[in-house]
């Protein structure tokens, strides 16, 4: 699945990895190695209880991967303790972590754990796994249809979740959201949308790519009529951004 974080300096990601500085290289790893993970359900915790009207159109959504960087396997097992209660994690082929929410509601003191006895003895120095997690804000529904109305409300909402996301005084040079960014959940499908009015009748509306992803300014639909927005050509995730000048100006021309 193609997760895409936008605005990098919203960006919320926590890397754990078992590579250790080189003053510690000549130490090995041991079966059990454990990191503390109170900042990830800290930060989840931000966006609980949420009046359901900030939460109809868009919400915040959490990913997390365990990156193989040795080509090794995963872990025998991932677990997170809390005291002597333990929760194991599973995954799916790609390393992503499904149930997501052992991170997110783990409880104050709780640790990422790994199992992994293959790795036992070999120098912490060398990469050979990364845990990371990201946070991103995604328009709910993916079902290939979105009326305006709910568009607009996603956009205004995006902000309040930004908003949470960052230091007060940061919150006060966020920029608005105004345009909706396309990506294919699959890199093999073609996404491409079709604008319509009241009466079915499909409306030019001219897009700007980023990064491979289609994008489009929320005002050219309103000017135009728009009633709703259709996507089509595969799985998808909508998400409200600023407007591409300002994007590229905080992801310094990364994608």
């Amino acid at each position: 699945m193609k997760y895409l974080i936008v605005p990098i300096i919203f960006l919320t990601c926590f890397k754990m990895t078992y590579a250790e500085s080189k003053e510690e290289s000549i130490n090995l790893r041991e079966e059990i190695s454990c990191f503390p993970i109170s900042g990830i359900s800290d930060f989840a915790r931000k966006f609980e209880n949420i009046k359901s009207s900030r939460t109809d159109s868009v919400d915040m959504f959490f990913e997390a991967h365990l990156k193989i960087k040795d080509g090794g396997l995963l872990p025998e097992r991932v677990y997170i303790k809390n005291q002597e209660n333990e929760y194991d994690l599973s995954f799916s082929q790609n390393g992503k972590v499904v149930n997501i929410e052992k991170i997110t509601k783990a409880e104050n003191g709780s640790e990422l754990c790994a199992y992994d006895p293959l790795r036992a003895g070999t120098p912490k120095g060398e990469d050979a796994l990364e845990f990371d997690m990201d946070a991103d804000v995604i328009f709910i529904k993916n079902n290939g249809y979105h009326h305006v109305s709910s568009l607009k409300d996603g956009l205004k909402d995006s902000r309040f979740f930004y908003k949470k996301m960052v230091p007060a005084p940061t919150s006060l040079f966020l920029p608005k959201f105004t345009h909706l960014l396309i990506s294919a959940v699959n890199d093999k499908d073609s996404i491409y949308f079709e604008a319509k009015n009241k009466d079915n009748d499909k409306l030019p509306i001219e897009s700007e790519n980023y990064c491979a992803n289609e994008v489009i300014k929320f005002k050219d639909l309103e000017n135009a009529d728009v009633e709703g927005l259709y996507i089509k050509g595969g799985s998808y995730l909508l998400y409200p951004i600023p407007d591409l000048e300002k994007l590229t100006s905080i992801m310094g021309g990364e994608c």
